[in-house]
């Protein structure tokens, strides 16, 4: 779940990251280099329950995403990564076709999002700051957005495991096993009635947890009124900055004379142009970045500066891989929150043209 941005709704710091994958924000981080191993991937022991069949990816996906739209729910959700946890309130209410949903942090300072079918409202005290803004981004919880479902369905296999019990509920375990080596594990808990997504766990080639997301508590379906999903720090607004963003369809692409062939699998190029300060770089420094949905991997093309021999290939920072190479005069970097393979491969697939 993985974007730089001068959005204040892409701040890259946990809270943001919560609050922002709740409404469908996309996050790429930039990180400095650190040396590490590269080692080749092996596959999570998931120790399925006996009688596991693979089930129809799409459908279960539908299902999700239909009751994360179409439902009354409340409750409290909590988003762990790497040892850090932040915790939000979701408020969702569905009245005569129109989504409104609140979505408040409950730990450090506060922060807010109101969405209204595909239109944030974000409001930032510390900023003194209101952004409204359509939703456009890749990552939601509970929601499936089509590039998810659509990764999801294509490149994973889907087993289906044990009923677990998730805030109070029973939930049905499905796991999304990669067909290849450039995805994670997905694992995903839908609520046995009605398929809503109440908990989602990001698994390396280990086993190991990478980030997880989850409902603590909810109540499913009843009233829920409408001041319910209004905004609570609309008595602080006084003097306040309103920023407003209108959609423009497509992302706007600006040309840096560098393209990438033979990308894995379901990578597309969502963002491309230039940055001018970036740490050790005096000029413009190209950036491309590529997504197949559920992650995004950076890449960087800088003048080489000599001097950084030893620094070359794959290495990690911490909870990014990274691939660094050089191709004539030019030095290559990619990172991302992705597995090694993937960074590699994006990285080595970069020319200029």
């Amino acid at each position: 779940m993985t974007s730089a941005s001068g959005n204040p709704c892409n701040d890259p710091t946990l809270r943001s990251r919560l609050v922002c994958a709740l409404v469908g924000a996309t996050a790429v981080l930039w990180a400095p280099l650190a040396a590490a191993q590269f080692g080749p991937a092996a596959p999570p022991s998931a120790n399925p329950a006996p009688g596991t069949v693979s089930a129809n990816a799409g459908q279960i996906l539908q299902q999700a995403a239909s009751a994360a739209a179409s439902l009354n729910y409340s409750g409290t959700i909590v988003y762990q990564r790497r040892g850090a946890a932040e915790t939000s309130r979701i408020v969702h209410l569905f009245d005569n076709g129109v989504e409104t949903e609140r979505i408040t942090t409950l730990d450090g300072p506060p922060y807010e999002v109101i969405r209204v079918n595909d239109e944030l409202t974000c409001y930032m005290p510390q900023a003194q700051l209101i952004r409204i803004e359509p939703r456009t981004g890749r990552q939601g919880f509970p929601f499936l957005l089509p590039r998810q479902m659509s990764t999801l369905s294509q490149h994973f296999t889907v087993k289906k495991l044990e009923i677990e019990r998730v805030a109070g509920l029973d939930a049905q375990v499905w796991m999304f096993e990669p067909n290849d080596e450039f995805r994670f594990w997905q694992k995903l808990w839908t609520e046995l009635k009605t398929g809503l997504w109440l908990r989602g766990r990001v698994l390396d080639e280990r086993g190991h947890v990478i980030e997880e997301i989850t409902f603590t508590d909810i109540q499913l379906g009843g009233h829920i009124d409408r001041d319910q999903v209004k905004a609570t720090l609309a008595g602080r607004l006084a003097n306040w900055r309103v920023e407003r963003h209108v959609a423009v369809g497509a992302p706007k692409l600006i040309d840096t004379g560098w393209s990438a062939k033979g990308l894995p699998p379901g990578f597309v190029k969502v963002s491309e142009g230039f940055r001018r300060a970036l740490p050790g770089r005096s000029g413009p420094v190209a950036q491309l970045v590529f997504s197949d949905g559920l992650t995004s991997v950076s890449v960087f093309a800088a003048p080489f500066g000599g001097g950084a021999a030893s620094g070359m290939g794959a290495s990690v920072q911490g909870s990014h891989q990274v691939f660094t190479r050089q191709t004539g005069d030019q030095l290559i970097t990619a990172f991302g929150d992705a597995r090694p393979a993937t960074v590699k491969a994006i990285a080595t697939t970069l020319e200029h043209r």
